[in-house]
């Protein structure tokens, strides 16, 4: 029997309306009861993941930003990672272009330097509304810990921006699509995976004893984490070929590892 599950939430827990199904909260619940250590491995803030775990009314760790921080069920901060201040002002520079809106992230907020009508949009996807800062720049040179930058715009460009960073930054940044439109860049060696590794070192859990959900490509580190892997039947092909199962919804996925 497993005894931790780690399940992603945008797409996969919680929909496009931010909602989430009754029947995926009884099965959280049910995996608790019997048992299992539960942790919500997401790319937002943990005060947007607190409300989330408010929903589910049970403990949760809770992995943010894709790994940079992992925070315990009291709330108290395990694990954090930042961008040194030199390569968060080159990530800042490679992606500052005005045809992709770049979201600066910390433990603090998440920033935008400008508010545009595409700032607008992108914001409506966050919890807490995005801080505009015009000196966010300024900021960083200061020594300001951005733990993320997530940049939103037409996939061409995304995956051009990808190269480049690739190209200009190699192993010093990871870097993958988060959302359809959207990638996320991270210290290099900072993922979701890392994170979850660095948990179940922490409980005292095994690979074997270890499942995940998820449905991006910012999954696939963790899925490789993990003996058991699930990819949303809705999720990419590339994605649902790293996972060792699919499923439709998380409490399938739930049902079924509690029966194994």
């Amino acid at each position: 029997m497993i005894k931790l599950f780690v399940s992603d939430i945008d797409g996969t827990l919680m929909d496009k309306s931010k909602q989430i199904r009754k029947e995926d909260i009884d099965a959280i619940r049910l995996a608790h009861q019997q048992g299992v250590q539960i942790c919500l491995a997401s790319g937002r803030m943990h005060e947007e993941i607190k409300v989330i775990i408010n929903i589910l009314a049970v403990p949760c760790y809770a992995i943010c930003q894709n790994g940079a921080t992992i925070v315990g069920i009291d709330g108290t901060v395990i694990g954090a990672s930042k961008f040194q201040t030199d390569l968060a002002l080159s990530v800042q520079q490679i992606t500052a272009p005005a045809d992709l809106v770049t979201v600066i992230c910390s433990a603090e907020g998440n920033y935008v330097q400008d508010r545009t009508s595409e700032s607008e949009r992108v914001g409506q996807r966050f919890l807490p509304p995005l801080i505009v800062n015009n000196q966010v720049v300024l900021d960083i040179s200061k020594g300001m810990p951005v733990t993320k930058f997530s940049i939103y715009g037409e996939v061409p460009l995304l995956e051009q921006m990808l190269g480049t960073l690739d190209q200009q930054l190699g192993g010093r940044v990871t870097a993958s699509f988060s959302d359809p439109d959207g990638i996320d860049v991270m210290p290099g060696g900072v993922d979701k995976g890392a994170a979850v590794e660095s948990l179940m070192q922490l409980l005292g859990i095994r690979r074997e004893e270890t499942a995940c959900i998820g449905d991006s490509f910012n999954d696939l580190a963790m899925f490789r984490s993990c003996s058991r892997s699930f990819a949303m039947s809705h999720a990419h092909g590339a994605v649902l070929k790293t996972a060792t199962h699919q499923a439709d919804t998380v409490d399938q996925a739930i049902i079924y590892l509690l029966a194994v």
